[in-house]
């Protein structure tokens, strides 16, 4: 349901995808107030109607400014934690996390989504403005994959998938079925980096939860992911089809083909259908 007067909230972190997602909704004719509760945008201010930065831990100050301009649609983008929204003062208790056992960044955002529909305000899917822009299934540039990049993809993807399912992180980087680095809090680009300074020729495989919730995190790749593939001289991206974002495809795959590297998205079913049983 679109929110009163056509107005979106966008809650940023860092990264380009925020800048993405703003961009559609200014084209879908609403009105855009973006705050940003991590990294820093240049372009966000121009882009949304009304642009605020929070502090860390300001979460009071986030929901004080959704209800000024009585936005009722919510949209979550780039990249977070808890630490960005909580203090050990009253937004802890408002986010009901002080006797809460699990503390990882999706129950934190699930929390989220519950405090804001008590407010009337509804944290929407990604997807509903930026749908197009999910990965279809095949290998999206030239090279094909040799026997062994396949074996390591396979690998990868089991190993990569069970980490995004215990809110680890998304990425694996894989040479010849070992495993040389594992997402966690540092992202995606450095632990590309980190494992790529081991050895070339790597595999780096990005995955979705069984259960990947559509509001938020979303796995995403772009031209940033490809250029720290080919500082450490990585071979295979491999993605999940219909469950990944790609940001900036056009130059994405231009890119990786002038490096040589091979962008694979494996068949999987659409957001909102678990993976699990899935081959």
């Amino acid at each position: 349901m679109a929110g009163r007067d056509g107005i979106v909230g966008l809650l940023a972190g860092t990264g380009s995808f925020p800048e993405v997602l703003a961009q559609a909704v200014k084209s879908s004719g609403r009105t855009l107030v973006c705050v940003q509760v991590a990294g820093d945008s240049p372009a966000l201010p121009a882009i949304a109607d009304h642009y605020y930065r929070c502090a860390p831990g300001a979460l009071r100050q986030v929901l004080d400014t959704l209800q000024t301009h009585h936005v009722e649609e919510v949209l979550l983008a780039g990249r977070f934690s808890r630490a960005n929204l909580l203090t050990q003062g009253d937004a802890l208790r408002d986010m009901q996390l002080s006797l809460a056992s699990d503390r990882r960044d999706v129950p934190l955002f699930e929390r989220l989504a519950a405090l804001l529909a008590g407010m009337g305000i509804e944290l929407v899917d990604q997807t509903r403005y930026v749908g197009d822009l999910l990965a279809p299934p095949g290998v999206l540039t030239s090279r094909l994959p040799t026997p062994e990049e396949a074996s390591d993809l396979a690998f990868g993807q089991t190993v990569a998938r069970r980490l995004a399912d215990l809110d680890v992180g998304q990425t694996v980087v894989v040479r010849r079925g070992v495993i040389l680095a594992v997402e966690a809090a540092e992202g995606t680009d450095a632990t590309i980096r980190r494992g790529g300074a081991i050895v070339p020729g790597t595999v780096v495989v990005k995955a979705s939860r069984n259960h990947q919730d559509p509001r938020f995190d979303i796995p995403a790749v772009g031209p940033g992911t490809v250029a720290a593939m080919a500082d450490v001289q990585s071979r295979i991206l491999g993605i999940d089809a219909r469950r990944t974002l790609l940001l900036n495809r056009e130059r994405m795959i231009a890119d990786a083909e002038a490096a040589g590297i091979t962008v694979i998205a494996v068949d999987a079913p659409p957001l909102g259908t678990p993976l699990h049983g899935h081959s």
